[in-house]
């Protein structure tokens, strides 16, 4: 596992918007070695301001998080035999599996963030 490298972007009118200098990946058990390219543009965890004070942007799960949002915006594993509601779990549970790697004293919050991604991310999936 490599270190999460990356550079402010102040120019872009979106908040808190973060490019990768380096390549970041992460092995997953069941799917194999997800990488995330340089140059990728990421806010990590893509939660609500009113949600931050249980889930902030920045986290010990940022791994998960940039991981779980490129395999979203570019649709990485719907590629295939996948549906898209498979593709979809199979990317959530790529974010539980690394969040909790990464972390394991977090896992009661990762399960939240979870079921929170399950429950409010169909619509960023399907854009």
């Amino acid at each position: 596992m490599n270190s999460i490298v990356v550079e402010y972007l102040e120019d872009i009118p979106a908040s808190d918007q973060w490019r990768l200098v380096r390549d970041v990946f992460f092995e997953v058990s069941y799917y194999g070695k997800v990488t995330v390219p340089a140059g990728y543009v990421t806010d990590f965890a893509s939660s609500p301001p009113f949600l931050w004070s249980l889930f902030p942007a920045i986290g010990k799960y940022n791994r998960a998080a940039l991981i779980h949002d490129f395999l979203y915006e570019n649709r990485m594993i719907a590629q295939g035999n996948l549906s898209d509601y498979e593709a979809r779990l199979l990317a959530d549970k790529i974010f539980l599996e690394i969040a909790n790697t990464v972390n394991p004293r977090g896992k009661t919050k990762h399960y939240l963030m979870f079921w929170a991604i399950r429950l409010f991310g169909r619509n960023r999936f399907l854009r």
